[in-house]
């Protein structure tokens, strides 16, 4: 789950040419769906996170879709980090449908303190323009940032949305810290 923050950071580059993500996309395309999940998508420098590098956001998340149907991908980061590069390309209505897949039915707040459900719902607030919704999620996340580093870390990108609210998710992202 740290990973959804970092990859956040990752996508503040310049974002390359259509053409260069079209083949960029295709040179990888192949080789990536054999990589193991851990290559694919938590290894920096490997899998997705190349063409994200790049800013190619839509072709990333096509790879991850091609990925997830290639190998029957279950992990929910997968899902997540569409969901992320979805947004950050500015398809917002897809990018909520992916968000709500990776939702956790029942949270176990004393097995683990990550606020996982709150962080997401924030981010889909967000992207459906609902500043209200934000903010109480964003808030949720806040009661919860000393009792696990990833609340502390998703925190951070949820002030961002916070203080960019009404720009796009890619510019609200990309602001400083």
């Amino acid at each position: 789950m740290f990973a959804a923050f970092f990859i956040a950071a990752a996508l503040a580059a310049q974002p390359a040419e259509p053409a260069d993500c079209a083949a960029l996309f295709a040179q990888r395309f192949p080789a990536d769906l054999a990589l193991s999940y851990e290559a694919f998508d938590q290894t920096q420098d490997s899998g997705f996170r190349v063409l994200a590098a790049r800013r190619c956001d839509r072709e990333a998340a096509d790879l991850i879709v091609e990925y997830i149907v290639a190998n029957k991908a279950e992990q929910r980061s997968l899902r997540w980090h569409v969901a992320q590069l979805r947004a950050t390309h500015g398809d917002a209505p897809r990018a909520i449908a992916y968000a709500r897949s990776v939702l956790v039915d029942k949270e176990d707040f004393a097995a683990s303190p990550l606020r996982w459900n709150d962080y997401v719902l924030a981010t889909i607030a967000f992207l459906e323009r609902d500043r209200a919704a934000l903010v109480r999620h964003r808030d949720k996340v806040a009661e919860g940032a000393a009792a696990h580093a990833g609340n502390a870390l998703n925190l951070k990108l949820l002030d961002k949305l916070v203080a960019g609210f009404g720009s796009s998710y890619a510019q609200a992202t990309a602001a400083p810290d």
